[in-house]
């Protein structure tokens, strides 16, 4: 029997930082006027290079803790977990600027809720005209994740909450227990960034938790302006095709395997061959190399699914029956025009 929470629990706020002091100070200033008491702030320096130290170390209310090199978003959170005293784990983004209310909606609904492992607070996009980030994503019978909300205007859709296949990392808050319940890992360390946190609510379902999105007050993202600074072209690409294509390979049953993998495959053929044809060459160089990696490690792929089947507690076809979703054709097609806000939900 899991042990009853207490009415406040306490959370572990989890906050990167990489060359980004001037994005992670109005964050945590943004964090200072809680409705929430019980928590603790932390800072995982991801090996910067700049004078991020400096400005973070004069913080008195934040614990710092220090990586001598960069070990990725999915290392960097791993170490911050290690340090964490939390019953539940808030991992937020440094680029975000929360607001008095959300810990305590956020905590609450994992209260009131013992079934959900995982959930996700609502965000909305200043640089893109205060329009919503991704409201949880549902998984699709390509593999593909279908975003709810992205790039939409709030509206009356937005303000419930309901189960998704997984929740956007930027703002999630999870049990603690969820780590021991599903594979005994946080991140998987190989996956660097993207695709981690989806892989962790896979995770989750497999363990008998369920992912919510939760329609909190809304806190603001301004977008991945961290990973813009210094990613090169074609590497969140690869980075997000290689760690989708990883997990999907490592968790789903064989039946699921067969049904959803060739038409995953094929449609990265495809879109390879289109940003060939395009000359975008390092994004059809970036699917290549996605691809490689997961043929290439098909060994760690097979010691992978023994430990992650291990842990199953509900079959794919449980799970699919709630998170599952096909969007319009519609969609994919915008979201290769770069058009996603025009889709209607």
């Amino acid at each position: 029997m899991t042990p009853k929470l207490l009415a406040e629990p306490f959370v572990s706020i989890i906050i990167l930082n990489f060359n980004g002091a001037d994005l992670t100070v109005p964050c945590l200033e943004s964090l200072r006027n809680l409705k929430y008491s019980n928590y603790e702030l932390i800072v995982v320096d991801n090996g910067s290079t700049d004078n991020s130290i400096d400005i973070l170390k004069e913080i008195p209310w934040v614990r710092l803790v220090r990586i001598t090199q960069n070990c990725g978003s999915s290392g960097g959170y791993n170490i911050g977990l290690e340090h964490a005293r939390g019953e539940f784990i808030l991992m937020m983004n440094n680029d975000m600027i929360g607001n008095s209310e959300f810990v305590q909606v956020l905590s609450r609904y994992l209260v009131d809720h013992p079934q959900v492992g995982i959930v996700q607070g609502k965000m909305v996009l200043p640089r893109f005209g205060g329009t919503l980030e991704v409201c949880g994503s549902y998984l699709t019978a390509f593999g593909l994740p279908y975003h709810l909300g992205y790039y939409k205007p709030d509206s009356q859709k937005y303000q419930r909450s309901y189960p998704v296949f997984c929740c956007k990392g930027a703002c999630m808050m999870f049990r603690r227990e969820v780590i021991a319940k599903a594979g005994g890992y946080y991140f998987n360390p190989d996956f660097f960034c993207y695709y981690e946190e989806s892989d962790l609510c896979h995770r989750a379902w497999l363990a008998g938790y369920e992912s919510h999105f939760v329609a909190s007050p809304p806190i603001q993202h301004l977008s991945g302006v961290t990973i813009a600074r210094n990613e090169n072209a074609g590497f969140g690409i690869h980075y997000y095709l290689r760690n989708m294509m990883f997990s999907l390979l490592t968790i789903l049953e064989p039946l699921w395997l067969l049904r959803i993998m060739p038409v995953f495959i094929i449609i990265l053929l495809v879109s390879m061959l289109a940003a060939f044809v395009a000359g975008r060459r390092s994004v059809a160089k970036a699917h290549w190399d996605a691809m490689a990696y997961n043929f290439l490690n098909l060994k760690k792929i097979r010691v992978q699914r023994r430990r992650i089947q291990a842990i199953r507690k509900q079959s794919d076809s449980e799970i699919f029956a709630k998170v599952l979703r096909m969007p319009h054709l519609d969609y994919f097609i915008k979201t290769f025009q770069g058009k996603l806000g025009e889709y209607v939900d």
